[in-house]
C-alpha cells in the first residue's frame, strides 16, 4: 500500500496532517507516494537536477519548465525498482513522474506519469503518441501503424507519454526498434496539472507551524522524563546531518548540559566540518571529535574495498575511534542522543525510542525524533533558522562517509565534481586492486566494487560483465580438516597467543594442539607460505581457529577486540596484529573475535567456510 501526503491547494504546499489541512485550506489533495513516503523538499540544486533530466529524456527546455516550476515547492521521494538512486517528483501536490540515474548512461533521465503525462499529450511537448486503441495493455507492443498522431524519438529505450485515441487512457511507454512503443504502464487518464501558483518554504513553514512545535514540545519533554531517569553525561551524536541538528536543538531546549561528539572519519564533506565547529559553537557545548586519522586509508591496503555486504569500514573509522574516546571519557557510561528516525530503513523502523547499546559503552541510545519524517525535521530546521549543513545544497538526501558504497553512482558523481581529492584518492585504489585481481574496468567505473558477494540483479541486467572479487583469507578443506590461505603474513606470536583462548596449547613453532571447551585440534602453521592448516572433526573450533588466522594477519587497529573483552585479557603490545592474552583472566568468551571486522568479515560472516 502507497503512503499519502497532504496538499493545501490554497497555498501550493503540503500540510503535515489531514486535521490540519481540513481547517487551514479550502482545497485539500492528497497523494499517494511510495513507501516509506519520506519526502523532502527540492533544494536549487535538485529542481536543476530534475530539469536537466526532463531535457535530457525528451530535448525540451519548454517542458522542463513546465512540469518543473520556479517559485514553488517541489518534493522529492526516494524510491526503489531503479539500478541506482530514483525519486518521485510532486508538484502542486501530484506526482508528476520519477527521476533516476541511468548507469550506463552516466545521466539523470525522467519518466512522466499521471498529471505530467496529461501535460504532454495535451500540449504537444516531449516525446507522445496518440494510439488507435481502446486500452493500454502494459507490456503491449504497438506497431508504428496503430499510432494516429505524435512526436516520436529517433533513439531506443525513451520515453513517451501515450493515451487511447478517446483520451480515456494515458501511460508511459518506451521506444523500441522498428518504430514500436512498447507500453510500461498505463491508467485512467489524469487531469492536468492545477495552475500555477507561487509558493515558498516559508509558506509551508507558517501553515504548519503549530504542529511542527507541538511535535518538538512533545519530543523535549520526552527527553527530560529520559534525563531524569538516567543520571548520567549526555552526549548528542552530531555528524553534521540535518537529523543530528533538530536532535542537538531539542536538547538544548531542555536547559541540561550536554556534549556534542562528532566522529570524523576522514571522508567527511568539508562542509560538514565547518558546520560542526559552527553548531558547537553556537550552542556553547564542548566539543569530543572522535578522530578515525587515515585509517580508513590504511585497512583498504588491509581488507580491500569496503562493500554494502563487506562493510568492515563501519568498525575501523566509525565504532573503534567512538569506542575509544568514549570509554575513555566516560567510562561510567553516558546517555547518547542520536538522530534515528523510523522513515530512513526498515531497520531503523524496529528500533525503539530507548535502548541500551549493544556495545561495551554500555550508554543509553535515545532517539527524541524516532517518528519525524524528513519533511518535518526540514520544517523544524527552517522554522529555528538552524544553521543546516550546506552539502545538502548540492543534491545530496544524506550525508556523511562521501564514498561510502551505500552511496549510488548518482551521489559519487557529485563527490567526483565536489571532492576530488578524496574521489580521485578512491579511484586510484580501485584501480589498483582491480589489476591485482584482473578484474573488469566497470569494477572502478560503475561502481561495482559496492557489492562483494554479487550483483543486484538490476545491476546485471544493464552492466553486463561477470567477475568474482578474492578475499584476502582463502578457505578449503573437509569435514576434518580445514586449510586457511592468508595475503598477509601471520604474526606467529600473536596467533600462539589467540589460541590461548580456545584452553590449553600445546608445541611450538607453528605447530601446535590446542585442547579446550570446543574440543580438540591439531595447528600448523606453514613458515613462509601465510597457511594455516587445521585438523579436527569440531567445525565451530576449525572457524575459529580461522578467525585467529585473519586477526594476526589483517587489522584494521580499530580496537574493538580490547575494548570487548570483559576481563582486560587481552592487550596490544605493537602496531598491526601484535597482542598478548593473559591466561589468568581469560574467560574463553571469545567476544573479541564477535566485535573483530577481520575475524568477521573475513571468516564468519562468509557462508563458503562452513562448507570448506
Amino acid at each position: 500500500m502507497p503512503s499519502v501526503i497532504y496538499w493545501c491547494d490554497d497555498l501550493n504546499v503540503p500540510v503535515l496532517s489531514k486535521d490540519l489541512g481540513a481547517k487551514r485550506c479550502s482545497s485539500l489533495s492528497v497523494a499517494r507516494i511510495t513507501k516509506p513516503g519520506d519526502v523532502r523538499p527540492a533544494f536549487p540544486a535538485d529542481v536543476e537536477i530534475t530539469r536537466r533530466a526532463v531535457i535530457n529524456e525528451f530535448g525540451s527546455g519548454e517542458l522542463a519548465k513546465l512540469l518543473i516550476p520556479d517559485d514553488e515547492v517541489i518534493l522529492l521521494n526516494k524510491i526503489p525498482g531503479y539500478a541506482d538512486q530514483a525519486d518521485e517528483v510532486i508538484v502542486r501536490g501530484r506526482v508528476i513522474g520519477h527521476r533516476f540515474y541511468d548507469i550506463e548512461r552516466r545521466m539523470w533521465r525522467f519518466r512522466p506519469l499521471y498529471e505530467g503525462v496529461t501535460e504532454m499529450i495535451n500540449r504537444g511537448l516531449g516525446y507522445w503518441a496518440v494510439i488507435k486503441l481502446d486500452k493500454l495493455p502494459e507490456r503491449y507492443d504497438v506497431h508504428r501503424e496503430s499510432i494516429i498522431r505524435g512526436n516520436l524519438p529517433s533513439e531506443r529505450y525513451v520515453h513517451v507519454a501515450v493515451s487511447t485515441e478517446d483520451g480515456k487512457y494515458h501511460g508511459i511507454a518506451k521506444s523500441m526498434r522498428g518504430g514500436r512503443l512498447r507500453i510500461i504502464k498505463s491508467w485512467l487518464a489524469k487531469g492536468p496539472l492545477p495552475s500555477p501558483k507561487p509558493s515558498t518554504l516559508k509558506d509551508f513553514i507558517e501553515l504548519n507551524r503549530d504542529y511542527i512545535e507541538r511535535k518538538a514540545e512533545k519530543a523535549v519533554e520526552f527527553l527530560r522524563r529520559v534525563f531524569s531517569e538516567y543520571k548520567k553525561p549526555i552526549v548528542v551524536s552530531y555528524s553534521g546531518g540535518k537529523d543530528s541538528l533538530v536532535t542537538l536543538d531539542l536538547v538544548a531546549r531542555t536547559g541540561v548540559k550536554f556534549y556534542v561528539l562528532f566522529n570524523d572519519t576522514g571522508l567527511e564533506p568539508s562542509e560538514s566540518y565547518d558546520n560542526v565547529r559552527e553548531v558547537a559553537k553556537l550552542y556553547n557545548a564542548e566539543l569530543i571529535i572522535a578522530s578515525a586519522g587515515d585509517k580508513y586509508w590504511k585497512a583498504i591496503m588491509e581488507f580491500g574495498p569496503p562493500a554494502r555486504d563487506y562493510r568492515w569500514c563501519c568498525k575501523v573509522i566509525k565504532l573503534g575511534p567512538i569506542t575509544d574516546e568514549m570509554l575513555r571519557r566516560f567510562p561510567g557510561g553516558f546517555i547518547s542522543i542520536v538522530g534515528q528516525r523510523a522513515f530512513e530503513s526498515f531497520q531503523r523502523a524496529r528500533l525503539p525510542r530507548v535502548s541500551v547499546s549493544k556495545w561495551v559503552t554500555k550508554d543509553i541510545v535515545v532517539a527524541p525524533i524516532q517518528d519525524w519524517t524528513a519533511l518535518e525535521v526540514w520544517g523544524y530546521i527552517l522554522m529555528r533558522n538552524l544553521p543546516y549543513n550546506k552539502a545538502y545544497e548540492y543534491g545530496f538526501d544524506r550525508l556523511g562517509c562521501v564514498i561510502c558504497p551505500a552511496n549510488e553512482l548518482a551521489e559519487l558523481e557529485v563527490v567526483r565534481e565536489r571532492y576530488p581529492g578524496i574521489y580521485t584518492r578512491l579511484h586510484e585504489v580501485l584501480r589498483e586492486f582491480s589489476k591485482s585481481q584482473g578484474l573488469p574496468r566497470e569494477f572502478a567505473d560503475y561502481g561495482l566494487w559496492r557489492w562483494r558477494r554479487g550483483l543486484p540483479g538490476d545491476i546485471r541486467g544493464r552492466v553486463r560483465v561477470s567477475f568474482r572479487v578474492e578475499y584476502p583469507v582463502k578457505f578449503n578443506g573437509d569435514v576434518n580438516s580445514l586449510i586457511i590461505n592468508v595475503d598477509k603474513p601471520i604474526n606467529l606470536v600473536t596467533f600462539t597467543e589467540f589460541l590461548k583462548m580456545l584452553g590449553s596449547v600445546e608445541g611450538v613453532n607453528g605447530s601446535y594442539v590446542v585442547r579446550g571447551k570446543f574440543g580438540e585440534a591439531e595447528v600448523r602453521v606453514e613458515q613462509g607460505s601465510n597457511r594455516v592448516v587445521v585438523s579436527s572433526g569440531n567445525e565451530e573450533l576449525r572457524v575459529h581457529i580461522a578467525g585467529f588466522a585473519a586477526r594476526a594477519s589483517i587489522c584494521g587497529e580499530c580496537n574493538l577486540c580490547i575494548n570487548w573483552c570483559p576481563t582486560k585479557a587481552l592487550r596490544r603490545v605493537g602496531p598491526g596484529p601484535s597482542f598478548i592474552v593473559d591466561e589468568s583472566r581469560c574467560i574463553n568468551c571469545l567476544l573479541c573475535s564477535k566485535a573483530c571486522p577481520s575475524a568477521q568479515y573475513l571468516v564468519y560472516r562468509r557462508p563458503e567456510i562452513h562448507g570448506a
